[in-house]
């Protein structure tokens, strides 16, 4: 029962957020851009589907159709995430993460790498032990 409510929060995270950004697609392109770290049109193609990927991916993890892709997908965007974080840091870059909508004010580094690392261990966790045991 504990593993099924950790699938569904896991899931559910990625997809709110991943709609928050559907909502909005220019203010999501605008914190992407803040990072500094591609360029156009390659930012504006990420702004357009890693929100889809989110939410498709969550609803995977979600629903148990596809769970393993879905959280193979999602453990690595939350590594992406995290290097991209700790890259924007490292070169002193103000950036707005936008990854629950759009953010007005700078982000707390501490903060992003802190939510990230959390849910990268709770999505480990759900990868690992996840499946069912298979009986002898």
């Amino acid at each position: 029962m504990l593993r099924l409510l950790l699938h569904f929060f896991f899931g559910g995270v990625f997809v709110y957020a991943g709609i928050l950004k559907v909502m909005d697609p220019m203010s999501f392109l605008d914190d992407i851009r803040s990072f500094d770290l591609l360029a156009d049109p390659w930012a504006a193609w990420l702004a357009m589907g890693l929100p889809w990927l989110e939410i498709f991916a969550g609803l995977a993890v979600m629903s148990g159709a596809l769970r393993s892709g879905g959280l193979l997908i999602l453990n690595g965007s939350l590594l992406i995430f995290l290097a991209a974080i700790s890259i924007s840091w490292w070169r002193g870059i103000d950036i707005r993460c936008g990854c629950f909508g759009h953010a007005d004010a700078t982000s707390n580094y501490y903060d992003l790498i802190l939510r990230d690392l959390l849910l990268l261990i709770a999505g480990v966790v759900l990868a690992w032990h996840g499946k069912p045991k298979a009986k002898a």
